[in-house]
């Protein structure tokens, strides 16, 4: 699918895709937690105010969710396979509407995706978005939130200003961190704030290491099969390591791949992963040099 040009600035779009979304789990009794952008208080928002719809939703009803928005006249951008190398969010795209970003759990409060939004949808409060009544987390949810996101798009956390301005108000601060417990993000959290090492150890130890690292796409992979709490989650992250994105080289190209195409990505990605990994090794031995 392609989205129509910019023809309403895109923070405008994005709070109508908010809004649609919330429509279509009205209807159907999904509960949904919209985060991130035109979703957040004014002191935590981006100074774009996110072009994107992104939306935590109730784990058990994703798929649900994802069902409805289909018959809705949404299509599917990339799912939850091709998303990303934690897995978290699957993209759908509406002509009008723009992207919304359906997120099964957020990347650090990850550990119990169905705790996790229990805690947040427990404290939920409500925004108003394009004239739409929408729950979002609370303020220290909200604030989790932006240092997770900050952490995992390796933007700096300590120098942001939004994260500045809460830690310096102690009472909102106190209960970003009273928060984090219960959401099981303490790993994630410290590695936000410069701590990781207290963790070594921890297999999500290794996935924070190679984001903070600004490590390549295959060594992403390889730390998340290293944090995998399972042999089942570990194989089957070893087998979708090689599988081409197809999504991905779809919207390079502007159409769906041929099967020549494909097999042609399948073995330039097996190079260039093994050039990724043998660097990523030379890098390290040349540290403990």
């Amino acid at each position: 699918m392609s989205v129509l040009p910019d023809l309403v600035p895109r923070r405008v779009r994005a709070a109508f895709a908010h809004a649609a979304v919330q429509q279509a789990a009205d209807r159907i009794g999904i509960r949904l937690l919209h985060i991130k952008g035109v979703a957040v208080d004014e002191e935590l928002r981006s100074p774009g105010g996110g072009t994107d719809a992104d939306i935590l939703v109730d784990p058990a009803a994703v798929g649900h969710l994802i069902a409805e928005l289909t018959a809705l006249g949404w299509e599917s951008y990339s799912d939850f396979v091709t998303g990303s190398p934690f897995g978290h969010a699957a993209t759908m795209a509406h002509p009008h509407w723009g992207y919304a970003d359906l997120h099964r759990y957020f990347p650090g409060m990850h550990r119990d995706p169905v705790r996790t939004f229990e805690v947040l949808w427990a404290d939920r409060r409500t925004a108003e978005i394009a004239g739409m009544p929408c729950p979002v987390p609370s303020p220290s949810g909200q604030g989790l939130v932006l240092l997770l996101n900050n952490l995992r798009n390796r933007r700096s956390v300590l120098n942001d200003a939004r994260v500045q301005s809460l830690r310096e108000n102690e009472p909102a601060w106190q209960e970003v961190v009273d928060l984090v417990p219960r959401v099981g993000a303490e790993v994630a959290f410290d590695a936000a704030l410069g701590r990781l090492e207290e963790h070594r150890g921890e297999g999500e130890y290794w996935m924070w290491k190679a984001t903070l690292e600004d490590s390549s796409r295959s060594a992403e992979w390889l730390a998340r099969v290293r944090a995998a709490r399972t042999l089942r989650e570990k194989v089957a992250l070893v087998g979708r390591l090689p599988l081409v994105n197809t999504d991905a080289l779809g919207h390079r190209l502007g159409r769906a791949p041929t099967g020549a195409e494909i097999s042609r990505e399948f073995v330039h990605r097996g190079v260039r992963g093994a050039g990724e990994l043998k660097d990523a090794a030379l890098r390290r031995l040349g540290r403990s040099r």
